[in-house]
């Protein structure tokens, strides 16, 4: 019971199965219209080169931006250690400055009225001519206090200037205007020994009132040189420019620093056309007197293109050689299979029309290879088969042709057959009434011969049969040739029962009589000779007449396929087709001859054909 019950529950999954099978078959047959050669052309298209190509685009971008990103890095780290080298220069000055600023000892002596010159130097060198000179560095170029305290003398780091001097001063204005005591003041130096531009650190010396008889103003200025090193030293990837809080280029990279070069300029123009790029700008600080200074950085970007031309150049290389190479070598493998399988496909087509050509190229150690072996071998079968079938259908005809010419010669022999054995029989009669015996044995063994080939057909018979046919024909031939011919029978007891094709030894011992012995005047003499050894049975008739020279035994085996140029040996090739029909090439048909010695004709049963053709005979008995 359960098992009915399980069969449609399998049906229905066989179902579905097939179900998904005839769902999923239609997409299958479109690629399967496809040729071969469009097949090969997407696969290289969609899974070599288009990946490629897809590859190469995705890393040359993640490889600009790369460059980008690290070109701007450098950019900020650059504009951060210019900014902070520029804001220290600046720091040191204004230390500097307050150290100064913060000195009672120099308000004392420059708040002072001297009475005479020599007083004043008399301070100067014996106080003020180091005092100074002291707070110098590498960043700090030159350190001057200005007064308007008329008893000191100008000269060194000291000046002395009236209120109208001073307030001509274009760094002195920019203090007022800054309202503080100390400011940093970018300005053009027109007068003094070293005219040119200036970035000073300015303030007022008002820290001790009880020295305020004169004014007293200190200015420390930065080195132009050094600030320029730092604004020039990413010259090749950046353009730097600072900016006052006036919004003034005071300083810029590349600039001449030679006097009468503008000292001024809008921030924002660029300073070098082929020098176009993103801009950065970074302040110097937060503190009053650097509030408003900016540094400003375009980026170089000729040094961001050839980077970008280098990766570009790089990628594409790359890419060159990422897609020849594969498209090469896999041009290589599909050509290789494609001009393989379109052979097969050529020749295939050829056995439609019955073409069986096998494909004349390197199959190669492939499956493709592999296929086109079988082929050729499976071509090389069927015209073999073909070749067999027809030689077979030949055979055949041969067989029913030689049958139709027996039943002919049988029909031609037995023309009024009565007439023929009932004169034999009265010549037999008349012979034993008179006394001729010889006579009468011959009459009685021609009358038997004749009988026999009436009556029997074309078949197997035993050995024994067939040699008792053939003494009858040797007796005849002894009447005739008496006591110049002898015949003799060598044949062993076992052999005389194996079954061999009827007139198979009576034509070769009449060749032998015919063309042998007819020509030799005596001693005439036939041996036969049968034995059953281990290769199988071998019959051999041997005469001792004229024999044949090599050139007629050659020209003789030759003619044994065809039905002319035998010349009177008919019965030889009779024996030969014989064996052939009834063993199909597996007997061996011999010819031996020699002009001196004589001839030798007989052959060769296997001993597998033997116990067939006895298993067939028995068959057909039963």
């Amino acid at each position: 019971m359960n098992h009915f019950g399980d069969r449609p529950r399998r049906k229905g999954t066989n179902s579905k199965r097939k179900w998904r099978l005839r769902m999923a078959l239609p997409g299958v047959h479109r690629v399967n219209d496809i040729p071969l050669r469009y097949k090969f052309l997407l696969i290289y298209l969609l899974c070599v080169l288009l990946p490629i190509v897809a590859i190469n685009l995705f890393f040359y971008q993640r490889n600009s931006e790369d460059i980008q990103i690290r070109e701007q890095e450098n950019v900020r780290k650059s504009m951060d250690r210019a900014s902070g080298e520029l804001l220290g220069m600046i720091d040191e000055a204004i230390a500097l400055n307050h150290s100064i600023r913060m000195d009672d000892s120099i308000y004392r002596s420059l708040d002072r009225s001297y009475a005479s010159p020599s007083a004043y130097y008399d301070e100067y060198y014996g106080f003020l001519r180091d005092k100074l000179t002291r707070y110098m560095s590498a960043n700090i170029t030159e350190v001057r206090i200005y007064t308007d305290n008329h008893t000191i003398q100008t000269g060194a780091n000291y000046h002395v200037m009236n209120r109208v001097a001073l307030d001509a001063q274009p760094w002195l204005a920019r203090l007022k205007s800054s309202r503080s005591n100390i400011t940093v003041s970018a300005y053009q130096e027109i007068n003094g020994f070293s005219p040119g531009k200036r970035i000073s650190i300015v303030s007022k010396m008002n820290t001790y009132p009880s020295y305020a008889r004169y004014d007293k103003y200190s200015r420390v200025d930065l080195s132009m040189s050094k600030i320029y090193s730092v604004l020039n030293r990413e010259q090749g990837s950046l353009q730097l420019r600072l900016v006052d809080n006036q919004d003034r280029v005071v300083a810029a990279s590349g600039e001449d620093t030679r006097i009468g070069t503008a000292l001024y300029a809008n921030p924002h123009e660029v300073l070098d056309s082929a020098h176009s790029g993103y801009t950065i700008q970074r302040s110097l600080g937060d503190f009053n007197y650097v509030k408003g200074w900016t540094l400003i950085g375009t980026a170089d970007t000729r040094r961001l293109d050839s980077l970008l031309d280098e990766a570009h150049r790089s990628i594409l290389w790359l890419a060159i050689f990422s897609t020849v190479i594969p498209s090469l070598l896999i041009f290589i493998i599909l050509r290789s299979y494609h001009y393989r399988v379109k052979k097969l496909s050529v020749h295939m087509e050829h056995i439609r029309h019955e073409r069986f050509e096998p494909i004349d190229i390197q199959e190669g150690n492939d499956e493709v290879g592999e296929l086109i072996r079988t082929f050729n071998v499976m071509t090389e079968r069927i015209a073999s088969l073909i070749n067999d079938v027809y030689k077979l259908e030949i055979r055949q005809k041969s067989v029913e042709l030689e049958q139709v010419r027996t039943e002919l010669s049988m029909l031609q022999s037995q023309v009024n057959p009565h007439f023929l054995f009932n004169t034999l029989n009265a010549l037999l009669v008349v012979c034993t009434k008179n006394g001729y015996t010889e006579v009468t044995g011959i009459i009685k063994n021609l009358s038997l011969m004749m009988r026999q080939l009436l009556s029997r057909a074309d078949g197997l018979v035993t050995l024994e049969e067939e040699l008792q046919f053939t003494l009858m024909y040797l007796q005849i031939e002894k009447f005739r040739f008496g006591d110049l011919f002898e015949y003799t029978l060598h044949i062993d007891p076992a052999a005389r029962q194996q079954r061999i094709p009827r007139m198979s030894i009576q034509p070769l011992a009449e060749n032998a009589c015919k063309h042998g012995l007819q020509a030799r005047k005596s001693g005439r003499c036939i041996d036969i000779v049968a034995k059953l050894n281990d290769s199988g049975l071998q019959v051999m008739v041997n005469d001792n007449g004229v024999g044949m020279p090599a050139e007629r035994l050659d020209q003789l085996l030759e003619c044994l396929h065809k039905d002319d140029g035998m010349e009177g040996h008919i019965g030889i090739r009779n024996v030969y087709r014989r064996l052939e029909l009834f063993y199909d090439h597996e007997a061996e048909f011999v010819i031996h001859s020699d002009p001196e010695h004589g001839t030798q004709a007989g052959f060769r049963i296997p001993h597998t054909q033997l116990h067939a053709q006895g298993s067939l005979w028995n068959r057909e008995s039963g």
